[in-house]
């Protein structure tokens, strides 16, 4: 795994952290301001300079953790060293909640794209949290079950869709693919977009030329934008090219 940049040191912090930056996330949708300021309270905030690790993949729990500003990655290395993003996360995502549920190890590595601040909470005090609000326990196990769903499909695409189906679901920002991926896919390099997919650039690169030959996408400078959504929603549905486009 390449080496990155130390995190600033700037040690974790109870400094206030306003409840809305809270109401906003699935897991905290819904709770009454009084809850919302416990949270808050458990809280601590961790400052990262781009480049910087935030956590490495089995190393133990380090909780949930929910952007306050800047871009995260979510990422895999397999044993020949190729790395997958799983996701680039803005404000206000969280990440790491399988770990921070269970307290095992982290599931993943995740390090800062820009300057990022992280809000922390650690595994037991979530539980404490949980047994103590109902609500936050139900919008948790609500949460777990949609993210397991969107993992399931995810599997399930990379398994028996294309390359140029599953490109078609990425631009249509559809949520197995761009739920959490904040950057919209006509601003990711195609190195991004492969590791998104699970593919390579090259793969990526023909994928695209077919796209735009089919006249479902168009380039623009460096940018890659939409031409025809109808015919990218049925490619992304039914893993065909739509024929009347492919004909013209």
């Amino acid at each position: 795994m390449p080496d990155h940049p130390k995190p600033v040191h700037t040690p974790p912090t109870h400094q206030p952290i306003h409840p809305l930056e809270w109401a906003n996330v699935p897991y905290f949708s819904g709770l009454p301001d009084c809850t919302l300021k416990r949270i808050a309270a458990a809280a601590h905030r961790h400052c990262y300079q781009a480049g910087a690790v935030i956590f490495n993949e089995d190393d133990d729990c380090a909780g949930l953790h929910m952007i306050a500003d800047g871009l995260v990655r979510i990422y895999r290395v397999n044993a020949e060293g190729r790395l997958h993003t799983l996701s680039l996360l803005r404000s206000p995502s969280t990440f790491n909640e399988v770990a921070a549920v269970d307290g095992g190890p982290n599931p993943f590595n995740a390090v800062a794209v820009t300057n990022a601040e992280v809000l922390v909470i650690r595994h037991v005090t979530l539980l404490n949290l949980m047994a103590a609000e109902p609500d936050l326990l139900n919008n948790t196990v609500q949460t777990l079950a949609r993210l397991n769903r969107e993992y399931i499909e995810r599997l399930e695409d990379m398994t028996f869709r294309t390359i140029p189906s599953r490109l078609a679901k990425l631009f249509l920002h559809e949520t197995t693919y761009a739920d959490q991926i904040a950057e919209t896919p006509s601003q990711l390099t195609q190195e991004e977009i492969a590791a998104i997919l699970g593919t390579t650039r090259e793969v990526v690169g023909r994928a695209l030329r077919s796209l735009m030959n089919a006249g479902l996408l168009r380039r623009k400078g460096r940018h890659v934008y939409i031409v025809d959504r109808v015919g990218l929603e049925y490619l992304a549905e039914t893993n065909m090219m739509p024929e009347p486009l492919v004909e013209r």
